[in-house]
């Protein structure tokens, strides 16, 4: 799979997580935070590579989102990171039915917690905001 197709399979599937699931509307994200954020990774493949996907978040998105889906006003540590991985497997997991849908090979693992830290620079970052907090991801090739 084409990386231009993938870029547009994961951010497709990040604005209809938000969307869809969360009644949230993204928008272009300027400039990157100077704040940390929690991060998430998750391997993923299209059948020919081995990527990785991170997805970065701001605490005030988390908290959103543990409202949302947990009905917790003042979620703890644990579940805000518990969390970050989950909005990963939804991110990484919806691409990988729109994938699906498409006939292309596409198989994602589990998602694993990677820290509270600044986003990466990266020119492979999609980036975007909700109510001036952002959130990112970023698709790292594992093989090449």
């Amino acid at each position: 799979m084409k990386r231009a197709r993938l870029n547009e399979l994961l951010q497709t599937a990040m604005m209809e997580v938000f969307s869809q699931t969360f009644g949230l509307e993204l928008q272009p994200c300027e400039a990157p935070p100077a704040e940390d954020g929690y991060t998430a990774e998750i391997p993923f493949s299209d059948g020919r590579e081995s990527f990785s996907a991170a997805v970065w978040v701001q605490k005030p998105i988390l908290r959103r989102l543990a409202n949302l889906l947990l009905f917790e006003e003042d979620p703890d540590e644990e579940t805000l990171r518990d969390l970050t991985s989950e909005l990963a497997n939804f991110i990484v997991g919806h691409a990988k039915m729109a994938a699906s849908d498409k006939n292309l090979p596409y198989s994602i693992e589990t998602p694993r917690f990677s820290g509270i830290k600044p986003l990466e620079q990266s020119d492979r970052t999609l980036l975007y905001e909700f109510e001036n907090q952002c959130v990112a991801l970023q698709i790292k090739g594992l093989n090449g």
